[in-house]
């Protein structure tokens, strides 16, 4: 019931946005794209406060970070093969036509026409790799300043929650005056085929947890099942009788959703841009959702609200299932 509240509220912000735009109460969108830009930093840097803040989880990262880490990066490695075999499979739903990146083209290096290949190779991967290293340094800034202020009187999540309230409304505002043909996008194959390529590939991903840390095939499931909401999964994992691993849940799905920050603009300018949303799994209807949209385009937030949605619809059923097996 709560998690059908919270999606509801969501919701709300981003059609709050579209009808402000609609009855031509938003601003230029130049304005509102710098807005989301500003409020995304906000939203990063309050993110990594509220780690860096909390002593418990400062000490828990030194501990069990290990398997929250591989947890990350075998669940985001398995939802992206997977959409990867969509594509390949069912073309019409991994073709996903975007717009140029706003983000990456916002750090474009001028290449030469005359210049050494080399050259060009080098200021592509600079082209790339500046924007997702631009959000980790605002994350790490977020990082170290919570460690080096004192535990904060207030509940820094409120913070982050109206800042991403916020940055829903200006999203809905960009979509609406981007004039995205909606129903055409909701006919698409990819409104099932994403979500459920990106819930498979994460639970074979998880699979691997197994035989790495001699783990109960079903207690790894369970763990993989979190596809990137850290504030439900672990709790629910500690709840059903095992503390240790709703631990390493909590740190698995925040790393997941740290990393897939950093992977979203990288995998938008691949062949298989879909990918973008899969990494970022549950969050890519909410914290992912401004980056996603900045990098693939207003088209994209439908996509990606429902695939958020539908991810995290499964995490209530999938977590308590697999812990009772």
């Amino acid at each position: 019931m709560l998690q059908m509240i919270q999606i509801l509220i969501l919701l709300a912000f981003l059609l709050g946005g579209a009808l402000a735009a609609s009855l031509r109460l938003a601003p230029k969108p130049r304005i509102v794209e710098v807005s989301i830009t500003a409020a995304l930093w906000l939203l990063l840097f309050s993110m990594g406060f509220r780690i860096g803040n909390d002593p418990e989880l400062v000490h828990s990262i030194g501990t069990i970070g290990l398997l929250g880490f591989v947890a990350a990066v075998c669940t985001i490695a398995g939802s992206c093969a997977a959409v990867w075999l969509m594509s390949r499979l069912l073309p019409q739903a991994g073709a996903f036509q975007k717009q140029k990146p706003v983000i990456a083209t916002s750090f474009n290096v001028a290449l030469d026409p005359g210049g050494h290949k080399d050259e060009k190779a080098t200021a592509s991967l600079v082209r790339r790799m500046r924007p997702p290293a631009t959000l980790l340094a605002v994350v790490l800034a977020g990082f170290v300043t919570g460690i080096l202020l004192p535990e904060a009187g207030f509940n820094p999540g409120i913070i982050t929650e109206w800042t991403l309230n916020v940055l829903l409304f200006l999203i809905g505002m960009q979509f609406r005056q981007s004039n995205i043909p909606l129903v055409n996008m909701l006919k698409s194959p990819a409104v099932i085929a994403l979500p459920l390529a990106t819930a498979v590939g994460s639970l074979l991903g998880g699979i691997l947890l197994a035989p790495l840390f001699s783990l109960p095939l079903p207690r790894a499931l369970a763990l993989a099942s979190g596809f990137g909401w850290y504030s439900l999964s672990g709790v629910l994992i500690s709840n059903l009788g095992d503390p240790m691993l709703g631990s390493s849940a909590f740190l698995a799905n925040m790393i997941r959703e740290s990393l897939g920050l950093l992977l979203i603009p990288v995998l938008g300018q691949t062949r298989v841009p879909a990918m973008a949303i899969s990494v970022a799994g549950a969050t890519s209807m909410d914290v992912s959702l401004p980056l996603i949209e900045q990098t693939l385009g207003p088209e994209a937030v439908p996509l990606s609200f429902i695939s958020g949605a539908f991810l995290s619809a499964l995490v209530p059923v999938l977590v308590p299932l697999f812990m009772k097996l």
